[in-house]
């Protein structure tokens, strides 16, 4: 199981932008719809004006991550939801901000070539996950609410070693973890990003690039507020 982790590929701009937005106009719904025992809690709060503090995702996501949350509760883990839709404005920022920020340590890149190398860190709006309502960042919990040790924190990019789906610098239990959590999610369906644990999707363009695939969905303009 972790052996097959090791040669896993990380998609670069290029292997998903080949591939384009779908058109599914599908609702948006809460990520717990399906399944209240999933816990849900915002990593950050950039989402809080626009769509209060309920976490959103596809339909399809939210039921698919109910059948998973059922498989977890057979060993008496749960899943634990931080973060799901972000509106294409917020990622806009993120990815601005990142592109800023690359440009100065690396001023030889312009343009696509700048999008391009940015995309390693942050996900160009346009063909981004989250964007799309489609993609989440989890981890795994005990039924008592306590997080298990995957080895890192989400999004803890103080130590980048340690960020991808398989590292050599976290412990063969964390990684058993990380395992545990990837072959669940693999089952229902979603494409894993190996260049972080914690995120995966399902219908967006990534992940019609990891099955080679028609993407289901594309960025949408979703907002409470």
């Amino acid at each position: 199981m972790i052996d097959n982790l090791k040669s896993k590929k990380v998609l670069s701009y290029d292997d998903v932008a080949a591939f384009s937005a779908g058109k599914n106009t599908e609702s948006l719904v809460d990520v717990a719809k399906y399944d209240a025992s999933i816990t849900s809690e915002y990593i950050k709060l950039d989402m809080v004006p626009v769509t209060g503090n309920t976490i959103y995702v596809r339909d399809s996501v939210a039921q698919k991550l109910a059948k998973i949350e059922a498989k977890l509760k057979e060993k008496n883990y749960r899943l634990k939801i931080v973060y799901g839709y972000r509106h294409p404005d917020v990622q806009k920022k993120y990815f601005e901000s990142r592109k800023i920020a690359v440009s100065k340590e690396r001023p030889d890149l312009k343009g696509l070539d700048l999008d391009r190398f940015t995309h390693n860190f942050v996900a160009v709006p346009e063909i981004g996950g989250h964007p799309a309502g489609a993609a989440v960042d989890l981890t795994l919990i005990q039924a008592d609410g306590s997080e298990i040790d995957m080895g890192s924190a989400i999004a803890a990019y103080t130590d980048e070693r340690k960020i991808p789906t398989y590292s050599d610098e976290i412990t063969n239990d964390q990684m058993n973890h990380r395992a545990l959590l990837h072959d669940l999610m693999i089952s229902e369906d979603f494409a894993p990003f190996y260049g972080e644990w914690w995120h995966f999707s399902y219908g967006d363009r990534e992940w019609a690039a990891f099955y080679n695939k028609t993407a289901l969905y594309g960025a949408v303009d979703f907002r409470l507020n």
